[in-house]
């Protein structure tokens, strides 16, 4: 019975982290010829996902226009055609409803339900990212997104090593730092980036990586009360020559 046990203690340590790692994945936008991609993941590790979270996914025209685009499943991911010219791309994922119990950690649902056990957290699971093709003026505010990353500069003209000033919004005003994070690097390759707090109201400098594709991500947590929150992963892509 003791090998058993083993097992089946092996089985449940599996599911929970399972669990955690697809709480914890971050989602951006690549541009690939004209097919806008939306991967979910990590960099060089993604996984599928049901199209049906995708709640909207947009290109943006040089004068702020905002154009619905169509996800198309291929392979448990999705694509938009890119049709038009668009200076910058925006998607909102819905990560459904999670909880966190003592007796089986994270699982995820539809919606809210009842479940047994003693509850650390629960709560509602937004991904949101844009990605730049073309430096705009209009990026350096925010575009509508709940939760975003605001670039204060063109980022698509710095080099390894330069400084990006950003600013984290939620709900169109300046983020809260309480509950909010952000990576202090938008180097691309580096898997679970050091994650650094806000201060309130003021930008924070992300260093550039090498040439190439960047990612800057941020997280917030907006609690309701002791066990509820709102949990917010949402990123800014774009690429340095």
């Amino acid at each position: 019975m003791k090998p058993l046990r083993i097992v089946l203690g092996l089985m449940s340590l599996l599911v929970l982290l399972a669990a955690t790692t697809a709480h914890a994945h971050d989602m951006w936008l690549e541009k690939k010829g004209d097919k806008a991609w939306l991967l979910y993941g990590h960099p060089d590790n993604t996984d599928p996902y049901p199209l049906s979270r995708i709640v909207r996914l947009a290109g943006i025209t040089a004068n702020q226009w905002s154009v619905e685009l169509d996800p198309v499943e291929h392979k448990g991911e999705a694509f938009a055609w890119l049709d038009d010219e668009f200076a910058m791309l925006s998607v909102d994922f819905d990560n459904k409803y999670w909880y966190n119990t003592e007796e089986d950690g994270w699982r995820n649902f539809l919606e809210p339900r009842e479940v047994c056990g003693t509850v650390i957290d629960e709560g509602r699971s937004w991904k949101l990212s844009k990605r730049i093709l073309f430096w705009q003026p209009f990026m350096a505010k925010p575009i509508g997104q709940r939760a975003e990353i605001v670039p204060l500069k063109d980022p698509t003209k710095l080099k390894q090593g330069d400084t990006l000033p950003v600013m984290l919004y939620y709900e169109g005003k300046p983020m809260p730092a309480e509950g909010a994070r952000v990576s202090i690097t938008s180097d691309s390759t580096v898997e679970h980036p050091e994650m650094a707090g806000l201060e309130a109201g003021k930008p924070f400098n992300v260093k550039i990586g090498p040439a190439g594709p960047q990612i800057i991500i941020g997280k917030y947590e907006h609690r309701l009360d002791e066990t509820r929150r709102v949990w917010f992963a949402f990123s800014l892509t774009f690429t340095t020559s």
